[in-house]
């Protein structure tokens, strides 16, 4: 039964459906810059580290991957270290203790200033984002020179917002309201017929405004 229905559907005028395959080419449509300094060549988390970026600050919870050199077998190593934009979670369970001068109220004897000894640790915070700002991987390299800069530099712009604009509709509206109606916003609340959606009289004051002004 099965051979008489396949002879069947080869004689069938319906074309087959020929899917095309997917392109695993990645389209970078978010950042021009990123686009331009990309590599289609390598993977996702290479280009990453290429442009000393980070995907998530949170630690990986899938497998690492291990590039010859870069393979570290310290199984003392947390994935907190080996990953060095990782955010750390966790509570420190002991603090070293510094010496530090303290400087009182003479009267009251409140603590008025800290003034700790110049630290010798680069990144005393650990911050992870600092080794970023430094130049990430600066062994590495996969790692691209200069994209930071210019990411931080278009990060700094300020963004013009464009103000609304009111479209031809809106516009044919307003002015059958003001013909009708002239300054009376009361009774242009109360017309179900000019204002099906019961606009408010500060909004309907609002888009005169605003009208007037673009007429003007």
């Amino acid at each position: 039964m099965g051979r008489e229905l396949q002879k069947k559907k080869n004689r069938s005028s319906i074309p087959k459906v020929k899917h095309k395959p997917k392109s695993k080419r990645l389209q970078v449509l978010g950042n021009a810059t990123v686009a331009a300094n990309w590599d289609q060549s390598l993977t996702l988390s290479q280009n990453y580290r290429r442009l000393g970026l980070t995907s998530k600050l949170n630690a990986r919870t899938g497998g690492i991957e291990r590039l010859g050199s870069q393979v570290n077998n310290d199984p003392h190593l947390t994935v907190r270290a080996k990953d060095r934009l990782s955010v750390n979670s966790e509570l420190p369970t002991s603090i070293a203790p510094i010496e530090a001068r303290i400087e009182r109220d003479p009267s009251t004897g409140a603590i008025l200033r800290v003034f700790h000894p110049h630290s010798t640790i680069p990144n005393p915070l650990d911050d992870p984002l600092d080794e970023v700002l430094q130049g990430y991987d600066d062994d590495d390299p996969l790692v691209l020179k200069g994209i930071i800069p210019a990411l931080e530099e278009q990060a700094s712009m300020e963004i013009k917002k464009r103000p609304r604009q009111q479209s031809k509709r809106e516009k044919d509206w307003i002015s059958d309201l003001v013909k009708k109606y002239g300054e009376d916003f009361s009774h242009m609340t109360k017309d179900r017929k000019l204002n099906p959606y019961q606009q408010s009289e500060g909004d309907l004051r609002r888009r005169v405004r605003i009208w007037r002004e673009k007429r003007n």
